[in-house]
């Protein structure tokens, strides 16, 4: 008898395979449509509904043509900006941090990661990635996650870092948000407008 427990994997596809069976086709969301987009954290407790961007139904559909980019602390990725901007006509863009963001967390437990790394990397896989960082180790570590204390500054400080990039046009517009985790609520940090 066998009492393995179904991998992740497995719980994917099954999971896909009642979806499947679920949903109509046709009412799949397939149509490309530019405009606006969404840059947030990849925190699963990041309730976009609290934005009005609803969830799929039980059919598959969407009403949502808002593109949703997750990334660690909602910071920017150059490659999806570009795309976003030149290529899925992104004219507006929300940057939506949260309170309790790992990225917070990783600024004040940054030793915590280098020992996790320690434990993890080979020494010279290790050693690689130092000599990547540079000195001061702890500090550069910080710049690289582009990790952060308060939510509230850092989607002032990204909306500013995004604007100074020279392949961001002067009509995109940025708006800052941050999410309460604990209460739904969202700040309006920067209006864009």
């Amino acid at each position: 008898m066998n009492t393995t427990q179904p991998t992740w994997i497995d719980r994917i596809i099954t999971a896909n395979e009642v979806f499947i069976s679920r949903i109509t086709i046709d009412q799949l969301p397939t149509r490309r449509t530019p405009g606006q987009a969404i840059i947030t954290c990849m925190d699963p407790r990041i309730n976009l509904e609290a934005i009005g961007i609803a969830q799929f139904d039980e059919n598959g559909a969407s009403d949502s043509s808002v593109r949703v980019i997750r990334t660690l602390g909602a910071m920017a990725d150059y490659r999806s900006l570009i795309v976003g901007i030149y290529l899925a006509g992104f004219r507006e863009i929300v940057l939506l941090m949260h309170t309790d963001c790992g990225c917070a967390l990783a600024y004040k437990k940054v030793d915590t990661i280098i020992n996790n790394m320690h434990s993890r990397l080979s020494p010279t896989s290790l050693e690689n990635f130092h000599a990547e960082i540079g000195e001061p180790f702890e500090d550069n570590l910080r710049d690289y996650l582009k990790a952060f204390q308060n939510p509230h500054d850092a989607v002032k400080e990204e909306i500013t870092r995004i604007q100074s990039l020279s392949f961001i046009p002067d009509d995109l517009i940025l708006h800052g948000l941050v999410y309460d985790l604990h209460s739904g609520k969202v700040d309006l940090v920067v209006n864009g407008y």
